[in-house]
Order: structure tokens, then sequence, then C-alpha cells
């Protein structure tokens, strides 16, 4: 009985563990990828603001909220991408 059990929990979390997209990348592997795409598309220069994660919406096209907020003195700025597969395929940004 405790067998059938302990293969069943193995088969159980071996299910759940490849069912996980193998390019998943961490939240701040994707903050770090938006912030490089905001500064790429010369948006805003990251490094004059602090970049703090707000929250992540979506399933396979994770889509992310952040704050820039400045060093010195200005407004704080709003910023959403879109992350696929480990690239940002979309920013918009808004004051």
């Amino acid at each position: 009985m405790v067998k059938k059990l302990f293969s069943g929990l193995f088969v159980s979390i071996f299910t759940l563990t490849a069912a996980v997209p193998a390019h998943a990348a961490s939240i701040s592997e994707q903050v770090n990828l938006c912030a490089e795409a905001i500064n790429a598309q010369e948006l805003a220069v990251v490094s004059d603001y602090r970049v703090k994660f707000i929250r992540t919406t979506g399933g396979s096209a994770k889509r992310l909220s952040l704050e820039l907020i400045p060093h010195a003195d200005g407004e704080v700025l709003r910023a959403e991408c879109k992350v696929r597969r480990g690239k940002v395929v979309e920013v918009a940004l808004q004051s």
C-alpha cells in the first residue's frame, strides 16, 4: 500500500514538472528583459530609475507591470511589457 502511494506521488510530481515549459524564466529575469527593452527602445534611461516589480498576468505570454521610480527628482513612470518565450515582444510606457 505504501509502495503504491509513493509511486503515485512520484508520478504526480514528475507530471507536474514536465508540464512546466522549458522557456519559463523567473520574474527577476523577465524584469531585467523588460528593463533592457525600455533602454533599447530609448523610452527611458533605466539607470536613472529604480525598477519596481508590480505584478504579472497571462499564460504563455506574460504581461509585466513595473514602476520606474527616479533616483533624483522626477515623475514615477509605469511600464508594461509583454514577454513571450524569453523575449520582449511589446513595451508600453505610461507617465
